[in-house]
């Protein structure tokens, strides 16, 4: 949505690894083979609020950060995806030192495809728009009916649109039609006649979308549902887990759901999230009316080609280490001894006539990065043993099983880092992902320090971490990184501005005694 221009800031800071002392798809890739595709789970596909408020010159909670978000606005470079099946797993790992001359060792796991939806046919849609009309969206709901009339315009010969408003209970004003302008326009002059309600029955609005994703009469296509909502569930049922288990059966259905959240200050994100994260489709957040205009074109323009059910995701510590933290995903759980990723459904997606992600973002990237802690004496076991094992396992869309295994090995000793401090990297060509981390997680300890009252370490986050960047983009130039890095210096800024009192110099830096990333310098 808003981006930043480039910036630039020359810094002094302490060297690594110091103390820092302070298709018709189906199996075998059948159709529509070629070249390499993502393939990421669903969820928030920005981070726009936080970049808004960086914007205005104001320093963002650190809730508004989401790691879905930030990794999804990256394009994610992967090896070809040339497994054999329309989803290829592939494992990486970095091993850096810290910049406290501790040890990172990170795992990542990233899916791609051979199937190039571009090349596929599209198929009849059936859209489904269940759109809360209650308190807090009236405001902008003229915002509503314009995108709703923009996306009907935008469908297909042969598309079916459904309308379905909720409040305090759902009604359907429209049921599998073939769009048409005064069709649209008469639901849309009842759904105004709906008095705005204060309680949001949105178990209702969703189970009624879900009953009308089943096919109309003579229809052969697929459905989608888009969930305009703001996040608010205070009428009929109203627990997360039977909403979150209601969404994961429509998924499993292969029916897409998009999220589209609304409401400003009103806004509740947690079920929204929990819905977005189950990997069947995109979570949007709309700022204004200009945001609904947009993101209801997108929705026009979008095809999401289903192309593996049932995905399961293993990444199992090996002897000499344990999990510690992950990133990526939400719906990860780990222990010890693994970490593990379920979805119900995966999509490729597709968009025509939209305009391009701006600023330097090219979209479209997401993955499971899991770090290894080597356990104590680990390092006698040698080098050269592996440091993870991931296995995944899924129902292609042909309906058959699918499953993949690999062992990833540690050129290293567990615990040990590279000579001269450089990166030891399992993919050179494809690393940039460990650096994408590294500025999520240089973002992330930033605003946690400056909400914690600590200036000084939240200017020393950054300070500590801009050279290597640069020095990673003289290698790689990624202009993901720099679009990374524009927004760390634009932040940088804003803290300065608002820890300077007035009449007295700004804080000192101070980097912090410990920085959850690596020293990625090349």
């Amino acid at each position: 949505m808003r981006r930043l221009a480039s910036l630039w800031l020359a810094v002094a800071l302490a060297a690594c690894g110091t103390d820092a002392s302070g298709t018709a798809p189906g199996g075998g890739g059948a159709g529509g083979v070629s070249g390499s595709r993502g393939v990421t789970q669903g969820g928030p596909q920005d981070i726009a609020l936080f970049r808004e408020i960086v914007a205005r010159g104001e320093v963002p909670a650190p809730e508004t950060l989401d790691p879905v978000g930030f990794f999804a606005e990256h394009a994610m470079d992967l090896p070809p995806a040339d497994c054999g099946e329309d989803v290829c797993v592939h494992p990486m790992l970095a091993v850096a030192p810290r910049f406290d001359g501790g040890n990172w060792t990170m795992a990542f796991v990233a899916m791609n495809s051979p199937v190039d939806p571009a090349t596929l046919e599209r198929p009849a849609l059936h859209l489904i728009a269940a759109l809360e009309r209650s308190a807090v969206t009236e405001e902008s709901w003229r915002g509503v009916e314009l995108g709703l009339r923009v996306l009907a315009a935008r469908l297909h010969e042969g598309d079916r649109l459904s309308l379905v408003v909720f409040g305090d209970r759902a009604e359907t004003l429209l049921e599998g039609i073939v769009p048409e302008t005064e069709a649209v326009d008469d639901a849309l002059l009842a759904a105004r006649a709906i008095a705005p309600s204060a309680d949001v029955a949105l178990y209702e609005g969703l189970a009624v979308a879900g009953r009308l994703a089943g096919a109309p009469a003579g229809f052969e296509g697929l459905s989608r549902i888009l969930l305009l909502t703001s996040g608010r569930a205070s009428a009929g049922v109203t627990s997360p887990e039977r909403i979150l288990a209601l969404a994961e059966g429509l998924a499993r259905q292969e029916t897409a759901l998009n999220v589209l959240g609304m409401g400003g200050d009103a806004y509740d994100p947690r079920i929204p999230q929990l819905v977005a994260e189950l990997g069947a489709g995109t979570y949007t957040y709309a700022e204004d009316v200009a945001d609904l205009d947009r993101i209801f074109r997108y929705e026009g323009d979008t095809t999401l080609f289903p192309i593996a059910t049932d995905f399961r995701l293993r990444v199992e510590a090996a002897t000499g280490y344990r999990i510690g933290r992950i990133y990526g995903a939400r719906r990860a759980v780990a222990d010890a001894s693994a970490a593990a990723l379920e979805s119900p459904a995966l999509f490729l997606g597709h968009r025509t006539g939209s305009e391009d992600v701006a600023g330097g973002r090219r979209g479209g990237g997401g993955g499971l990065f899991v770090e290894l802690v080597a356990e104590p004496d680990a390092a006698d076991l040698g080098a050269g043993q592996p440091a993870f094992l991931l296995s995944a396992e899924w129902t292609a869309a042909d309906g058959t099983s699918r499953e993949a295994a690999q062992s990833m090995l540690n050129t290293l000793a567990p615990g040990q880092n590279p000579d001269g401090m450089w990166p030891e990297l399992s993919d050179e060509t494809h690393a940039n992902a460990f650096m994408m981390l590294n500025m999520y997680l240089t973002l992330r300890a930033t605003v946690d320090f400056y909400h914690a009252g600590d200036c000084s370490r939240a200017l020393g986050v950054i300070d500590m971490v801009a050279p290597t960047v640069e020095l990673w983009q003289a290698e790689y130039d990624n202009p993901d990184i720099w679009a990374d890095l524009d927004l760390v210096l634009a932040l940088r800024a804003n803290i300065e501005s608002q820890c300077t009192v007035s009449g007295r110099p700004a804080p000192m830096s101070r980097p912090p005694e410990s920085f959850a990333g690596g020293c990625m310098m090349i």
